[in-house]
């Protein structure tokens, strides 16, 4: 049920995002001018999926939850370590709007990738896994106890996957970038786009 009716925040917030954009400047402002107090305290957008209280496991087996990424903005995707193409080819992407926001003066900015392979892809696998594609310090891969938070986390993406054997899942190629509150703001699916393309989306 709390799946289904962010799903259901977000289908109504891409209902009005005409509206919502044309006042994003406006809101911006203010935004910046908040305390870190009135900021912590603030609730979260209906569309927010930051109010799935799912919980991942950083590369150190430390608990966090999906809300504590709010406060800068995010790009997302999911990916598992065993994967020979599609996966690298998802982070290289991502590295590829990485350097772009750089050269935009734009560094405040929050990668992250969840496994949706938790069985296998253990923190320390994921540690080595990070240090191996020599990730930036905006990085973090998560991992997960089970399969539950990452299916929460991917049906609210518009992921999916299928585990096809022991080694290998079917997955979707999707980057999602998400403003601060964790309300998607933009997203680019299939491998043949331009991933420089989504510094639109993402405001300093």
């Amino acid at each position: 049920m709390k799946v289904l009716k962010i799903m259901l925040g977000i289908l109504s917030f891409n209902l009005v995002a005409g509206i919502a954009l044309a006042k994003e400047d406006h809101h911006h402002h203010q935004e910046k001018a908040a305390t870190p107090a009135a900021e912590s305290v603030k609730p979260l957008k209906d569309e927010s999926i930051y109010n799935l209280k799912s919980e991942l496991l950083t590369v150190d087996g430390k608990k966090i939850s999906l809300e504590s990424l709010k406060g800068q903005p995010v790009v997302i995707s999911m990916a598992y370590t065993s994967c020979a193409y599609a996966c690298p080819l998802i982070i290289s992407h991502m590295q590829q709007l990485e350097k772009e926001l750089d050269k935009k003066g734009v560094r405040n900015v929050h990668f992250v990738l969840v496994s949706f392979d938790p069985k296998k892809d253990t923190p320390p696998v994921i540690k080595k896994y990070v240090e191996k594609r020599k990730l930036s310090k905006n990085w973090d891969f998560y991992t997960a106890e089970s399969d539950k938070s990452p299916r929460e986390i991917a049906t609210l993406l518009g992921i999916k996957y299928k585990k096809i054997d022991e080694m290998d899942y079917d997955h979707s190629f999707i980057i999602t970038v998400l403003d601060s509150e964790g309300v998607i703001k933009g997203q680019q699916s299939g491998a043949d786009k331009d991933p420089k393309e989504l510094a639109k989306f993402i405001k300093n």
